[in-house]
């Protein structure tokens, strides 16, 4: 089991190594725009998913010399659902001081345990795309016993406790969470939270349901502005610092099976021209390893395997 992937040079956390916690496709939600495709196993239950395994793919990276600015705790579903993730936290803190980031989409901070394993970790970003019921069953489709009061009450109690630094991210969704009402209830939703980031997000990759669509850039300028002061809206990917061929060659299939990627995305995280990018994404659409589809006029690459 091939527990990490990457480094990939993140929006929000420069070059990023993944550590997938979860198998696919596990979790207490199935969002219309979820990159990684619909929820397979939606669940609240919470069990011990190779943690011993996870630790030493990373020791050996580590022992390698293996290096990033944020190791990223994510995975093919919620990372809080794997009960071993305090023990992962706590063995990276004994092995590196790289900083340690968890993605989550917030569905288990109610739980006082998961809150007391995330108290090791450098940064936490869980996402909030709606604090109205009605626009929180629309587009995180949670399980039935879920309510946006219980995900509010768990975001609260996390801030309260935790010293780390909490970044939110809202995905806009144009005609589903964007109206006046919905950013109304967001910006009170912030307020409270008061989280040392907030940043916004829309559908720039294919997601779970086809009929998603972004926001256009002023749009999100419009809805940053309306949620208050300091909201951002991410930036694009930026150039990669490092990455060899030798590297990349062996990377391709690796991450167009975690999520679907244009040419650019794999150039720009692999650190190569895109045009050799292309040239061998051709070879590999050709060999039937890889699919490409089209959204909102851009070609996104995927992994066959991760199709079946």
């Amino acid at each position: 089991m091939a527990c990490l992937f990457g480094p990939v040079n993140s929006r929000r956390l420069g070059r990023s190594l993944g550590v997938d916690l979860i198998p696919p496709k596990t979790c207490p939600f199935d969002c219309v725009y979820c990159e990684v495709g619909p929820t397979t196993h939606q669940t609240l239950a919470r069990r011990d998913w190779h943690a011993g395994e996870i630790i030493r793919e990373l020791e050996d990276y580590l022992s390698r010399g293996g290096a990033a600015d944020y190791l990223t705790l994510a995975g093919s579903g919620e990372p809080c659902l794997n009960l071993g993730l305090g023990r992962i936290i706590r063995a990276i803190k004994e092995m590196t001081e790289i900083p340690v980031a968890v993605l989550t989409n917030g569905a288990l901070l109610s739980d006082a345990e998961v809150r007391r394993e995330l108290a090791a970790a450098d940064v936490v970003l869980p996402s909030l795309d709606a604090a109205r019921e009605e626009t929180f069953r629309a587009v995180n489709r949670p399980l039935p016993e879920m309510s946006i009061k219980i995900i509010l009450e768990g975001l609260r109690a996390f801030r309260r406790e935790y010293a780390g630094q909490v970044w939110l991210e809202v995905m806009l969704l144009k005609g589903v969470n964007d109206t006046e009402e919905d950013l109304a209830a967001l910006r009170e939703a912030i307020r409270e939270l008061s989280p040392n980031k907030v940043q916004l997000n829309t559908a720039v990759r294919p997601g779970t349901e086809g009929w998603i669509q972004p926001l256009s850039p002023a749009e999100m300028a419009a809805a940053a502005a309306s949620l208050g002061q300091g909201v951002e809206v991410i930036a694009a990917l930026s150039p990669a610092r490092s990455a060899t061929g030798a590297e990349a060659d062996g990377a391709f299939l690796e991450m167009l099976a975690r999520r679907p990627m244009t040419a650019q995305d794999l150039a720009q995280a692999l650190g190569l021209p895109e045009s050799q990018v292309l040239k061998e994404l051709r070879r590999l659409e050709t060999a039937g390893l890889v699919l490409c589809d089209r959204y909102q006029e851009r070609g996104f690459y995927r992994a066959q395997a991760h199709l079946n």
